[in-house]
């Protein structure tokens, strides 16, 4: 009979690039102690301003064939990400809307018309 051969411990295989040395980061740069003010950003032509208090807001139907909803912009609520308003709608109710893009219109209390007291 063969003389039996002993199993072997099993070895981790190794690549090069496991042994060798970790590179050191270099320190982050300081920032300076004063702030900058912000710089105001540029708004691209074609993109619309957000409503004021006074202004009219025209939401079109999604449903074709169907009346826009016009209500007046009684408070604008600045949010982190989006702009909310409070409108007051022809029927007397009000409520908080947040239009996406594309959805509303404003008609500026300037350009629009109101009706003549009598």
């Amino acid at each position: 009979m063969p003389p039996k051969k002993k199993a072997k411990p099993a070895v981790k295989k190794t690549t090069a690039a496991a042994t060798k040395p970790v590179a050191k980061r270099k320190p982050a740069a300081k920032k300076t102690a004063g702030k900058k003010p912000a710089a105001k950003k540029a708004m691209a032509p074609g993109t619309p301003t957000p409503a004021r208090k006074g202004d009219l807001i025209v939401i079109d139907s999604s449903k074709v064939g169907s009346p826009a909803r016009e209500g007046e912009v009684l408070e604008v609520i600045q949010g982190a990400i989006s702009v909310s308003y409070r409108v007051r709608w022809p029927d007397g109710h009000q409520s908080l809307i947040a239009p996406g893009l594309g959805s509303a219109r404003v008609v500026p209390a300037s350009a629009r018309q109101r009706p003549a007291l009598s």
